[in-house]
């Protein structure tokens, strides 16, 4: 339930109770004037960590977090909040069900701006690497 922990610290820390966060896509017409940002994420690559003695369980996972707004301004300006949630390689134990522990979430190089025709939203999608201990 690592997904549902990173969700729950992220819209959190966001500090604004009109954002959402779902995987993948927004639902169809989410952003409007009075809605003017939303989350999606998407996992880009899981891989546990491997020793002589078979899988450990700490695992590293690199997720996409696109940051949609009303106008390019709403994108940016959530994209710089859920950074400064997560900036600084954040550990600790997520609020899920299954209390993950992570070792340390950290940015990975660069963004990407865009404009989101089906969600008729800008973009600006950051990525990450969580490094975490499955349960």
């Amino acid at each position: 339930m690592v997904e549902q922990g990173l969700c729950q610290l992220i819209v959190g820390g966001v500090n604004d109770a009109t954002v959402q966060m779902f995987p993948v896509q927004l639902p169809p017409n989410h952003i409007n004037a009075t809605r003017p940002k939303a989350l999606t994420y998407r996992s880009v690559l899981s891989e546990p960590l491997y020793v002589l003695e078979g899988q450990d369980p700490l695992t590293c996972w690199e997720l996409q977090i696109d940051c949609h707004g009303f106008t390019m301004a709403d994108a940016i300006s959530l994209a710089r909040a859920v950074d400064g949630v997560l900036r600084g390689g954040w550990s600790g134990t997520l609020p899920d069900p299954d209390a993950t522990v992570v070792q340390g979430i950290f940015r990975l190089p660069g963004s990407v701006d865009g404009f989101n025709d089906a969600s008729r939203s800008y973009v600006r999608s950051l990525e990450y690497s969580v490094r975490y201990v499955q349960q």
